[in-house]
């Protein structure tokens, strides 16, 4: 520990001769938090003093507008040597030596001190992780009325007397991770998420719950990473089991530029509609869901882009359930001002292959369209948030469902959500 000590102080000698304290610079860093220089500036000082924990937070914030900034990295995994997290640490050395875009003198120090870091990892291989959350919101159309309140019943189409309300509801969620490295930069994966929420209506006694569990590995492989996951899960509605599922997923990834990152996933998932008291076509919905997509993720400075593809086939057990699907996802993230800010916008074109012949002979087609704004902000440095910090998540969403079909013309839906979260 003490060679490492020593390496960082050389360093950053000649960077902290100026008699300025710690408390000083700071200052000048929550007035200017997205200031690069201001950030390497106040963790050589903290670095010099020895508070790691705070130059590990200043090197963060570095990371999260340059998120491949391979002397800040290299820095990072000193640091966390330091704080005892050789795994932190040998994850920071593998993406600098991973990173041809990296300085040659940084990937061979990277090198080196790698393979020091890798006799204190023999204890902890293991790492849980996990997330707690809770929200509370309104929706409008939650039940997702037709245009005219029109409805089909008894294979008969009518005008509902009764207009949809909005709801109100309640949510609460927990998430678990357990990874295991199991070295050369390949780990294996699990997770289990728990989720809760609650409505402000008598609507199907106003409460569903489900959960999800995961497992997989995550191995590099053709230039890249390959995640392969196994999931699986259920949703009750009113206390009784609405629908479950399990499936496979695959998703790889690979830098082919500075900053530019390319998602490719192919997906495949068996939907169990169960037989539900009110509803009594439910599990004629049951059947196979196929999809595939493509991605980009470019990062800047102050900004992350996200652009994405996805082409799905659903297959059920009556064709008039199954239908082709086009979704393209776009985001934002720009991190100016306090906070992060995402602005985000979905189209999904889905054409079903055979209409319900009691409804039209005419072939089914929808077209969903929403777009909206989420917020986020760390509640103790009041910027971006940091691991483990309490964190304040506000969205607002809105969007529109159209068809050809009369009956599936929905009115104009409209979300929001206050939540907060924290990691562990």
């Amino acid at each position: 520990m003490k060679k490492y000590f020593f390496l960082i102080s050389l360093i950053f000698f000649v960077s902290v001769v100026i008699a300025q304290t710690e408390e000083e610079i700071f200052e000048e860093v929550f007035n200017n938090p997205q200031s690069l220089e201001l950030n390497f500036k106040l963790a050589r000082l903290q670095l010099k003093n020895g508070n790691y924990k705070g130059a590990a937070a200043s090197l963060e914030r570095i990371l999260v507008r340059l998120p491949n900034e391979s002397t800040a990295q290299l820095l990072l995994a000193r640091v966390n040597i330091q704080l005892n997290n050789p795994t932190e640490a040998k994850r920071l050395y593998e993406e600098i030596i991973a990173n041809v875009n990296a300085p040659k003198e940084n990937i061979l120090q990277a090198r080196r001190e790698l393979g020091l870091a890798i006799e204190e990892i023999e204890d902890t291989l293991w790492s849980l992780s996990g997330f707690v959350s809770v929200g509370w919101g309104k929706k409008n159309n939650a039940r997702a009325a037709s245009v005219n309140n029109e409805v089909l019943f008894f294979d008969n189409i009518f005008e509902n007397s009764i207009d949809d309300q909005p709801e109100y509801f309640r949510q609460g969620t927990i998430g678990l991770n357990l990874i295991r490295d199991l070295g050369n930069n390949n780990r294996f994966l699990s997770n289990v998420v728990l989720n809760d929420r609650s409505y402000g209506s008598s609507y199907k006694e106003g409460r569903n719950q489900s959960y999800l569990v995961g497992a997989g590995i995550d191995y590099e492989m053709f230039g890249g990473s390959t995640k392969f996951m196994l999931n699986s899960g259920e949703m009750h509605l009113a206390k009784q089991n609405f629908i479950g599922f399990y499936g496979l997923d695959v998703e790889h990834r690979r830098l082919i530029a500075p900053n530019l990152l390319l998602n490719i996933g192919i997906n495949a998932t068996k939907n169990d509609f169960r037989h539900y008291d009110g509803i009594s076509d439910n599990n004629d919905k049951s059947g196979w869901v196929h999809k595939g997509s493509i991605g980009l993720t470019k990062s800047w400075q102050h900004f992350k882009a996200n652009v994405g593809y996805v082409e799905s086939r659903t297959s059920a057990k009556e064709d008039h359930y199954s239908f082709k699907g086009n979704q393209i996802n776009m985001s934002l993230t720009t991190d100016h001002g306090p906070g992060a800010t995402t602005l985000f916008k979905t189209v999904i074109k889905n054409n079903y292959e055979a209409a319900n012949t009691t409804i039209s002979n005419d072939e089914r087609r929808d077209i969903i369209n929403f777009y909206g704004i989420n917020w986020m902000i760390g509640l103790k440095g009041w910027d971006i948030p940091k691991p483990g910090e309490p964190t304040l998540n506000v969205m607002y969403r809105k969007g529109s469902s159209l068809s050809n079909l009369s009956n599936f013309k929905r009115k104009d839906e409209e979300e929001w959500m206050l939540s907060l979260s924290r990691t562990f």
